[in-house]
C-alpha cells in the first residue's frame, strides 16, 4: 500500500516510516524540513504544511491510507492538520486515516494523578487533541484514533493489549513507540477498528 505519513520526522513517526518501508509499503512523507530524512528506497519526501488543506491534498492524492501521528504542545496544530485531510478525503476519495491521540484526551477514564498531570503539563495538547477528534467522529472519514498511553523510546516488544473502556488509564501505563508504529500499521487493513477510538498499551 502506498501511505501518507504526517508527522514523519517525530519520533514516533520515524519509526512508522521505518516499519512500513520495512514491511513492503511505499511512503509519502510531507513535512517541513524534508533535510531531516534520509532518501531511501520507497521513500517519497514532500515540503509542506500538515496544515495546509492545499499541501495535504496533494499529497494525498494516489495514496492507500493517511497515517498521522503528529504531535504538538500548544495551539491549533493537529486540529488544523485533521481538517486539511477531511478536506483532502473530499478531493482525493482518500478516507482510510488512523490518527495517534493521547490517553490524557479521555479524562473521565484517568486516575487522579495522571488527570492533574494532564490538566497541568498537558492542557493545551489535550485540548487541541480533543477537538480534532471532534472533528473526525462529524466526518465521513474511516478513522481509527488510536489512544496511546505514556510512551517510552523503548524496544518493540511485539504485545500490545486494547485496553477494554472500563479500565482506569494510570501514569504507570507505558508501551512504546516502536509497538505503536506498528499497531498503526496493522489498524491500516483492521476492519475492527473502523470509525473506533481505542486506547492501546504495552
Amino acid at each position: 500500500m502506498k501511505l501518507l505519513v504526517l508527522g514523519a520526522t517525530g519520533a514516533t513517526g520515524r519509526l512508522v516510516v521505518d516499519q512500513a518501508l520495512a514491511a513492503g509499503h511505499t511512503v509519502r512523507a510531507l513535512v517541513r524540513s524534508p533535510q531531516k530524512l534520509d532518501a531511501r528506497p520507497g521513500l517519497d519526501v514532500v515540503a509542506g504544511q500538515a496544515t495546509d488543506a492545499g499541501d495535504v491534498t496533494q499529497a494525498m492524492s494516489g495514496v492507500g491510507a493517511v497515517i498521522s501521528t503528529l504531535g504538538a504542545t500548544g495551539g491549533t496544530v493537529i486540529t488544523d492538520a485533521t481538517h486539511a485531510v477531511i478536506s483532502g478525503a473530499t478531493t482525493t476519495g482518500v478516507t482510510r486515516f488512523v490518527e495517534l491521540s493521547s490517553f490524557a484526551v479521555l479524562r473521565e477514564r484517568l486516575s487522579a494523578p495522571a488527570k492533574l498531570m494532564s490538566s497541568t503539563a498537558m492542557g493545551a495538547m489535550v485540548k487541541d487533541k480533543a477537538a480534532a477528534e471532534d472533528a473526525l467522529r462529524a466526518s465521513d472519514l474511516d478513522y481509527t484514533l488510536v489512544h496511546a498511553v505514556r510512551l517510552t523510546n523503548g524496544p518493540a516488544t511485539g504485545v500490545t493489549k486494547l485496553l477494554p473502556g472500563s479500565a482506569t488509564l494510570r501514569m504507570g501505563d507505558t508501551i512504546s513507540r516502536a509497538d505503536v508504529a506498528a499497531w498503526m500499521l496493522t489498524a491500516l487493513t483492521d476492519t475492527s477498528t473502523s470509525r473506533r477510538s481505542v486506547v492501546i498499551a504495552g
